[in-house]
């Protein structure tokens, strides 16, 4: 009977661990579909393709979007459009964009 009790035991600790690995892989894909979604914005600022429900500016009939426009837009979504940097995310503000934005201005 020490057998069975024994197998039972083994079981179930290999069934807990189990579960704290799939616990594991759902956290792992949930913070994978949360960089997946960002990707996805960020690819749609670059080609200039607008995400679901979303209206940018040159997107209506007759409005045209400039490079400028949207470089303005990328560094707006926190990317950086320094040549340095360029399209990295941006953890604060950048001189060298800040200072791109300012030449391009004038």
């Amino acid at each position: 009977m020490r057998a069975l009790t024994l197998k039972m035991k083994t079981l179930e600790t290999r069934v807990q661990e189990l579960a704290a690995e799939i616990r594991s892989t759902k956290s792992l894909v949930e913070a994978l579909e949360i960089e997946n979604d960002k990707l996805r914005q960020h690819l749609a600022l670059v080609y200039d393709v607008p995400t679901e429900g979303e209206h940018r500016p040159g997107q209506g009939p007759g409005e045209q979007v400039t490079g400028r426009q949207n470089l303005v837009n990328l560094y707006g979504e926190g990317f950086h459009i320094c040549n340095i940097h360029f399209g990295q995310a941006r953890t604060g503000e950048c001189l060298f964009c800040a200072a791109f934005l300012r030449r391009e201005r004038g």
